[in-house]
């Protein structure tokens, strides 16, 4: 239920940073990498997602960058972030 959960999640993001034209390069290439790597993650190991730290970092990361600009963006990637910390990653 929990995998499902940051499916949606992930999915929910990239509907959002593909509305979102006010992004810089960079920060969209690298949350956009973060994403495909968490899906395929998801996709590999659906009973025990094993995704890396630095994975998650750039997402904290991405949170302090969105925060004031994005605040929908900040908030879905704090959802993602979550939902990987209560499944202990």
């Amino acid at each position: 239920m929990q995998i499902e959960k940051l499916r949606a999640t992930v999915s929910e993001l990239e509907k959002e940073l593909r509305a979102l034209d006010t992004v810089d390069d960079e920060a969209r290439r690298v949350l956009q990498d973060a994403v495909r790597e968490i899906r395929a993650v998801l996709r590999e190991n659906e009973s025990a997602p094993k995704v890396r730290p630095s994975q998650v970092d750039r997402l904290k990361e991405s949170v302090q960058e969105f925060e004031g600009s994005h605040p929908t963006l900040a908030g879905i990637i704090t959802r993602l972030v979550d939902g990987l910390s209560q499944m202990g990653i």
